[in-house]
């Protein structure tokens, strides 16, 4: 049965790169930012949030930013780049952090709301990229389409594990 290769889940890996899609293996490693700029009426506009390496990596045997370039952003759109360690992000303090951000309602909902389930929902970051584009014919969510309860991440996982398919940042 599949219930062991489930189990052995709790060697979670990491966060995959918005950028790079490489691992984020820890979460000192990890970094949030979004881009900051003002509409006609000046109005604050948040946009592009995504979570990156906090530093360079090598890729292909040559060292790569992850991050926005904050003078090409700055030069392309008079926008500033913002940003916060994930570890912000992460626990019950990251949880009121991203809650205070929703409140705002500067950040588009649906990035700060993904980002949210990413950081807080065990297991999410490993199905992810299965749960993205199912058919319901697999997994019908209870909670509506893209909001997945716990058995419903360990079903698609374990559908993943039993046809061979790939499962997000975790050691399998």
């Amino acid at each position: 049965m599949l219930s062991n290769d489930v189990l052995r889940l709790g060697g979670f890996k990491g966060w995959r790169c918005d950028r790079c899609g490489w691992l984020i293996t820890a979460i000192e490693e990890g970094w949030v930012e979004w881009l900051a700029s003002e509409n006609d009426d000046q109005e604050e506009v948040l946009t592009g949030l995504q979570l990156v390496h906090l530093g360079p990596i090598l890729q292909n045997g040559r060292e790569q930013a992850c991050r926005y370039d904050r003078l090409k952003e700055f030069r392309n759109g008079k926008t500033i780049v913002e940003g916060l360690l994930l570890d912000r992000f992460v626990g019950p303090d990251g949880l009121m952090v991203l809650f205070s951000l929703l409140a705002a309602g500067s950040l588009p909902k649906g990035q700060l709301l993904e980002l949210a389930k990413r950081t807080q929902i065990p297991s999410y970051e490993a199905a992810r990229g299965l749960l993205q584009g199912i058919s319901s014919d697999l997994v019908a969510p209870f909670l509506g389409s893209g909001y997945y309860l716990q058995s419903e991440i360990r079903e698609m996982i374990a559908f993943a594990l039993k046809h061979g398919k790939h499962v997000g940042p975790c050691e399998i």
